[in-house]
């Protein structure tokens, strides 16, 4: 059995060649383990023009040739077709597939995919359960061919994606009974862990160098099986850099739903309620200073979900699109806006579409801006009964106006309480049509009791069985108009320091060292009440 393998150095390989792994790259490392694939009769890389002279160089030093496939314009259909001209090139029986920024690529459980996919004569071979990063997709080459002629022609739509861990089997999906497809399980299920031992972002990269760095200290064997165990229990593995940066621009409110704990919390602070003909003295956040912040964010984060809506409502920032512009101005950072939707008008949107479209693709994957519309009711009635200061059909049609100008980036939410549970279902059936004012899209939100601080409104309980390490404390940071940031946004008000004053950087130690505890399972007040640590942003 003849296997070729090709690695993807595409546009998003961008930390594949940074030599952190005792002085050699991910990509080094990838390298080192396809000439050891068994049935090996060649090697193919996948890069761009911009990357061609490092491939080329870390190539150099194998015994074998190794061919360049290069591109510039990278999808999945350009991906397929260069996978099934390689296989013609070689010969091959099968294509051994990985991208080419992944450092602990297992030999041992690549051999055991290539001898499932052999006994068992299938067409496609994965493993399951694993992190991503430690196991290549095995396809027989004629297997390639019917995707590539699939993602070129039948379903060009998916064919436009760009390159991603999920580019096959998304493909293979379109027709998927008429594929023999067999899978290499995990000992255990360590999807929950959501890791990726790729090196694609520079969160990810960190994990890696910890990863590496760790387990070679403390004597790990490298393999998918031990790695994996290792960093379920590695707070530095599990908890990186921040994924979503939740800033208020905006102390004060306009519609403000019953189940929020903001508007009590505001007054007992401040001594006036967060309404604007009330609050005269409220501050936004200041222009510069969130520009600054951005700044910061993008050098530490790299890319991000920068979130404008902490607390208050947005748009009742008189600069409300330079903040968004600001945030567009950063490639690899994308706006979220959670809005009660009364201030939606059409020129704003036809504004902030502009922004959005003159902005370049973000690098992270995501739109460049994203609107959560809080609605929670069916009916005007429970509207008025969920909102003090809302307007029903100002909300709906905000949804509509948005999803005009944001098509598939317009969310309606629905957050679940015992007063609006009766209109659960018809809210969903609405919202979910295609033909909604949404196209679809909706979110249903559990209620947050903030640490037992409110009444237990939950309709229904979701926890998990066994409790998990929190999401927000490992991927999230909330700022509020002062710099000041919460260890999470359960905490409202309280601080564990200011960006503005001592950097994001030094304020983010100080909840990894919260984080940490609670990865080794030390609950203390008040997360040993939360009941949002299975919840996740981004």
């Amino acid at each position: 059995m003849k296997n070729f393998v090709f690695l993807y150095a595409g546009e998003n390989a961008s930390h594949a060649f940074d030599a952190v792994f005792s002085g050699r790259s991910a990509f080094d490392r990838c390298l080192d383990w396809a000439a050891s694939v068994p049935g090996l009769c060649g090697i193919s890389v996948g890069c761009t023009s911009k990357n061609r002279v490092q491939v080329e160089q870390a190539a150099a030093r194998l015994s074998a040739d190794v061919r360049i496939a290069e591109n510039d314009a990278w999808d999945t259909a350009q991906l397929l077709s260069a996978l099934s001209r390689e296989a013609a090139a070689f010969h091959a029986d099968n294509a051994v597939y990985s991208p080419a920024d992944r450092p602990f690529l297992d030999l041992e459980l690549t051999k055991e995919l290539i001898e499932s996919h052999f006994k068992y004569v299938s067409e496609y071979t994965f493993a399951d359960g694993y992190p991503a990063g430690f196991a290549p997709e095995v396809i027989h080459c004629g297997t390639v061919q019917i995707l590539s002629s699939l993602a070129n022609e039948t379903h060009r739509e998916l064919g436009c994606l760009p390159v991603s861990n999920e580019s096959i089997f998304t493909v293979m999906k379109t027709d998927i009974n008429s594929f023999e497809i067999e899978s290499v399980i995990a000992p255990k299920d360590y999807r929950m862990l959501r890791l990726d031992f790729s090196c694609v972002i520079k969160r990810n990269l960190v994990a890696c160098e910890r990863l590496y760095s760790l387990a070679e200290k403390n004597g790990i064997p490298f393999t998918a099986e031990k790695l994996s165990d290792f960093a379920q229990s590695c707070a530095p593995v599990q908890q990186t850099l921040p994924a979503f940066y939740n800033v208020q621009i905006s102390q004060n409110c306009a519609a403000v739903p019953f189940y929020s704990p903001y508007k009590d919390a505001f007054l007992e602070k401040y001594g006036v309620l967060p309404f604007k003909e009330q609050n005269t003295a409220a501050q936004d956040m200041d222009f510069s200073r969130f520009v600054s912040l951005l700044n910061q964010i993008e050098s530490f984060s790299e890319d991000a979900v920068v979130g404008l809506s902490a607390w208050g409502e947005p748009l009742l920032n008189g600069r409300f699109a330079e903040f968004v512009q600001a945030v567009l101005s950063h490639d690899q950072l994308s706006v979220l806006v959670e809005t009660d939707g009364t201030l939606v008008t059409e020129e704003l949107a036809r504004q902030l579409s502009g922004l959005a479209r003159n902005a370049s693709p973000r690098k992270n994957g995501l739109p460049p801006l994203m609107w959560i519309v809080s609605i929670d009711a069916a009916s005007r009635q429970m509207y008025d009964t969920v909102f003090e200061n809302g307007d029903f059909e100002s909300a709906v049609r905000a949804v509509s106006v948005l999803h005009k100008h944001f098509p598939s980036a317009v969310y309606p939410q629905f957050t679940r309480v015992n007063e609006n549970e009766s209109e659960l279902e018809s809210f969903y059936r609405f919202w979910h049509s295609k033909d909604s004012p949404s196209g679809g899209n909706v979110i249903i939100q559990k209620y947050n009791d903030f640490c037992r601080k409110l009444p237990d409104r939950k309709p229904a309980d979701l926890s998990p069985l066994e409790r998990n390490p929190c999401w927000h404390l490992k991927r999230d940071m909330t700022v509020l108009c002062d710099g000041s940031v919460p260890l999470c946004r359960q905490r409202l008000f309280s601080s564990v320091g200011n960006v503005f004053d001592e950097g994001v950087e030094k304020v983010w130690k100080k909840i990894s060292e919260a984080s940490e505890q609670n990865i080794m399972g030390a609950y203390g007040e008040p997360c040993r009440n939360c009941d949002e640590y299975y919840t996740f942003n981004f």
